[in-house]
Parts: C-alpha cells; sequence; structure tokens
C-alpha cells in the first residue's frame, strides 16, 4: 500500500464518481480504476460498491475513509517537519559560551534576535570554558561555541572561527584602591597588587593570556585567590582580597564597589570568536549569520 493509493480513494470516496476524481487526481479513469482495485486486493476488502449508474462506499469503506484522511494528514505533516527541519527552522541549537559572552551586546541580540526569527527551534545554552567547548563541538554535543582568545583560536580543519569582537582589557578594583580611575595604567602596574583570577580550567585560557601579557611587560603576576564564577571574581575585588583583569564588556556588571580602569598597553587587548563546524548543520549555520551580520 502507498500513500497514492489513499489518495486516489480519499478522492473517489469523495466525489462518488470515477470519471470526476480521474480528472481531479490529473490522470485517466481506468488506471484509477485498477489502482482502487489494487488496495481491495491488497486489504482484502471491498471499499466501493460500483453499479453502471453510481459508486457508494462499504461499510468497511466509511470506516477506512476516516482512517485514510488520517494517515494521509499525518504524511503531510511528516514531510512538513522534514522540509522545515531542512531549513533550520525546528530541532534544537546547542549554544556554548564563556562568562563574558552573555554581557557582549552583540551575542546578547543576536541570540534575541534567533529567537524572534526562529521560534520553533529549542535554544539550549550552556556555560562551558573555551577549550571545552571545541571538544564539545567535535563531540556533536555542541553545534556553536563562544570563546575568548587575543589570537585566532588555534582549530582542527574541520572547524572555524569567526571573530565577532575585539575589545580592551581593563582593570576592576575598590574605589579606593590606588590604581582606581589612574591614567595611562599599564599591565605592570597591574601585576605589582594581588591578583584574584579565574581558574585554569574555568578561564578558557584567558588566565594563562593575561599572565604571558604580564611576563612580557616585565612583571610576575602575583595570585591572591583563584575563583570558579564571575560574580565570585567581581565579589573579592569589591571586598578588597586583590584586583582583577577583565574584558571591557564586563563592566556591564557596574557596582558601587567596583571601578573599572581601562589598560592603556597596546597590547592589552581580547577577542570573542564564534566557533562552529565547518559544514554546519542549517540552524547552526542560521545562528552564525546572524552573529557575524552583528558584528558587522
Amino acid at each position: 500500500m502507498e500513500l497514492r493509493h489513499l489518495r486516489y480513494f480519499v478522492q473517489v470516496a469523495k466525489d462518488l464518481h470515477f470519471a470526476r476524481a480521474a480528472a481531479r487526481l490529473g490522470i485517466s479513469q481506468p488506471p484509477l480504476s485498477q489502482q482502487i482495485r489494487q488496495l481491495e486486493d491488497e486489504l482484502g476488502v471491498r471499499l466501493l460498491d460500483r453499479t453502471s449508474r453510481r459508486v457508494t462506499l462499504t461499510y468497511a469503506g466509511t470506516m477506512f475513509l476516516e482512517a485514510a484522511r488520517r494517515t494521509l494528514v499525518e504524511a503531510d505533516t511528516a514531510a512538513a517537519v522534514a522540509r522545515r527541519a531542512a531549513r533550520g527552522e525546528l530541532g534544537e541549537l546547542r549554544v556554548g559560551f564563556n562568562a563574558s559572552a552573555p554581557f557582549i551586546p552583540q551575542v546578547a541580540a543576536a541570540i534575541h534576535t534567533y529567537r524572534l526569527r526562529y521560534p520553533d527551534v529549542q535554544l539550549a545554552l550552556s556555560e562551558i570554558a573555551g577549550p571545552a567547548q571545541v571538544a564539545a563541538i567535535l563531540a556533536d554535543a555542541l553545534d556553536v561555541g563562544f570563546l575568548r582568545s587575543a589570537a585566532p583560536p588555534a582549530l582542527p580543519p574541520e572547524l572555524t572561527a569567526s571573530r565577532i569582537l575585539r575589545e580592551r582589557l581593563v582593570v576592576a578594583a575598590r574605589p579606593d584602591h590606588p590604581l582606581a580611575g589612574r591614567r595611562g595604567l599599564r599591565l605592570a602596574d597591574a601585576a605589582a597588587y594581588p591578583l584574584v583570577v579565574y581558574a585554569s580550567d574555568r578561564s578558557g585560557g584567558f588566565t594563562e593570556e593575561l599572565f604571558a601579557l604580564m611576563r612580557a611587560a616585565g612583571a610576575e603576576p602575583r595570585v591572591a585567590q583563584t575563583v570558579r564564577e564571575v560574580s565570585t571574581l567581581l565579589g573579592l575585588v569589591a571586598a578588597g582580597v586583590g584586583i582583577t583583569v577583565v574584558a571591557e564588556s564586563l563592566c556591564a556588571l557596574q557596582s558601587a564597589g567596583l571601578v573599572y580602569t581601562a589598560l592603556a598597553d597596546e597590547s592589552a587587548v581580547s577577542a570573542m570568536w564564534l566557533v562552529h563546524a565547518a559544514a554546519s548543520p542549517p540552524a547552526a549555520a542560521h545562528f552564525a549569520a546572524i552573529v557575524t551580520a552583528g558584528a558587522a
């Protein structure tokens, strides 16, 4: 039994006339009669009573008609679902991001735009450190990721990265700290004070990059405390445990207990990258297009 048999039968049942049904279906009457007969033979049931003057449904034909209609509706629905999924309009999009990504206006705007444009795609958002995002995309556990790196991230050939933002590094300190608001503040100045930094397994490489910048500036960083959450990072700075260096986008986290001061070093910059498979599924490709358009 094929779907065309059901469509043919439903049309004949609607018209109760083989010639009219054949005309509506765009076929000639003999093949239509043959297809209906094949359907009855396969079922072992007579669906239509035919006389020279009229066609009527048998009791079995009446019951089968309702089931055939439901089957055709479900088949059409399934076909529509497949087409929408192929266009990236259905399903799930798994997005990984680091702690600072949600505070970047382009990222927040892209997520909002995507939700409006593709409301039937479920967004699954996960906070994951940078290198772990790469591994997750390779393992098909994530579709796209946002990771921070001053230089283009080293990726396997099946992944690609697009820079969506380049920003200054800033020092966060208590308002009464000697570095708060200082003009011409440099990395070497910051390294002279105790630092609160992300733990290495949470920083996605940011802490290591910061230490490398300070050492290149001729200073050895002094770590007072390592943390795992951005709220803890800034909370301890506000408590006077130390200062910290963050990307400028985190200045959106305003607090009476913090002052943000930009670093003057030319090298004191960071960047955010969108990473995804070079051959992305449609939903991921749509999201990447929205992010990169917003960044442009």
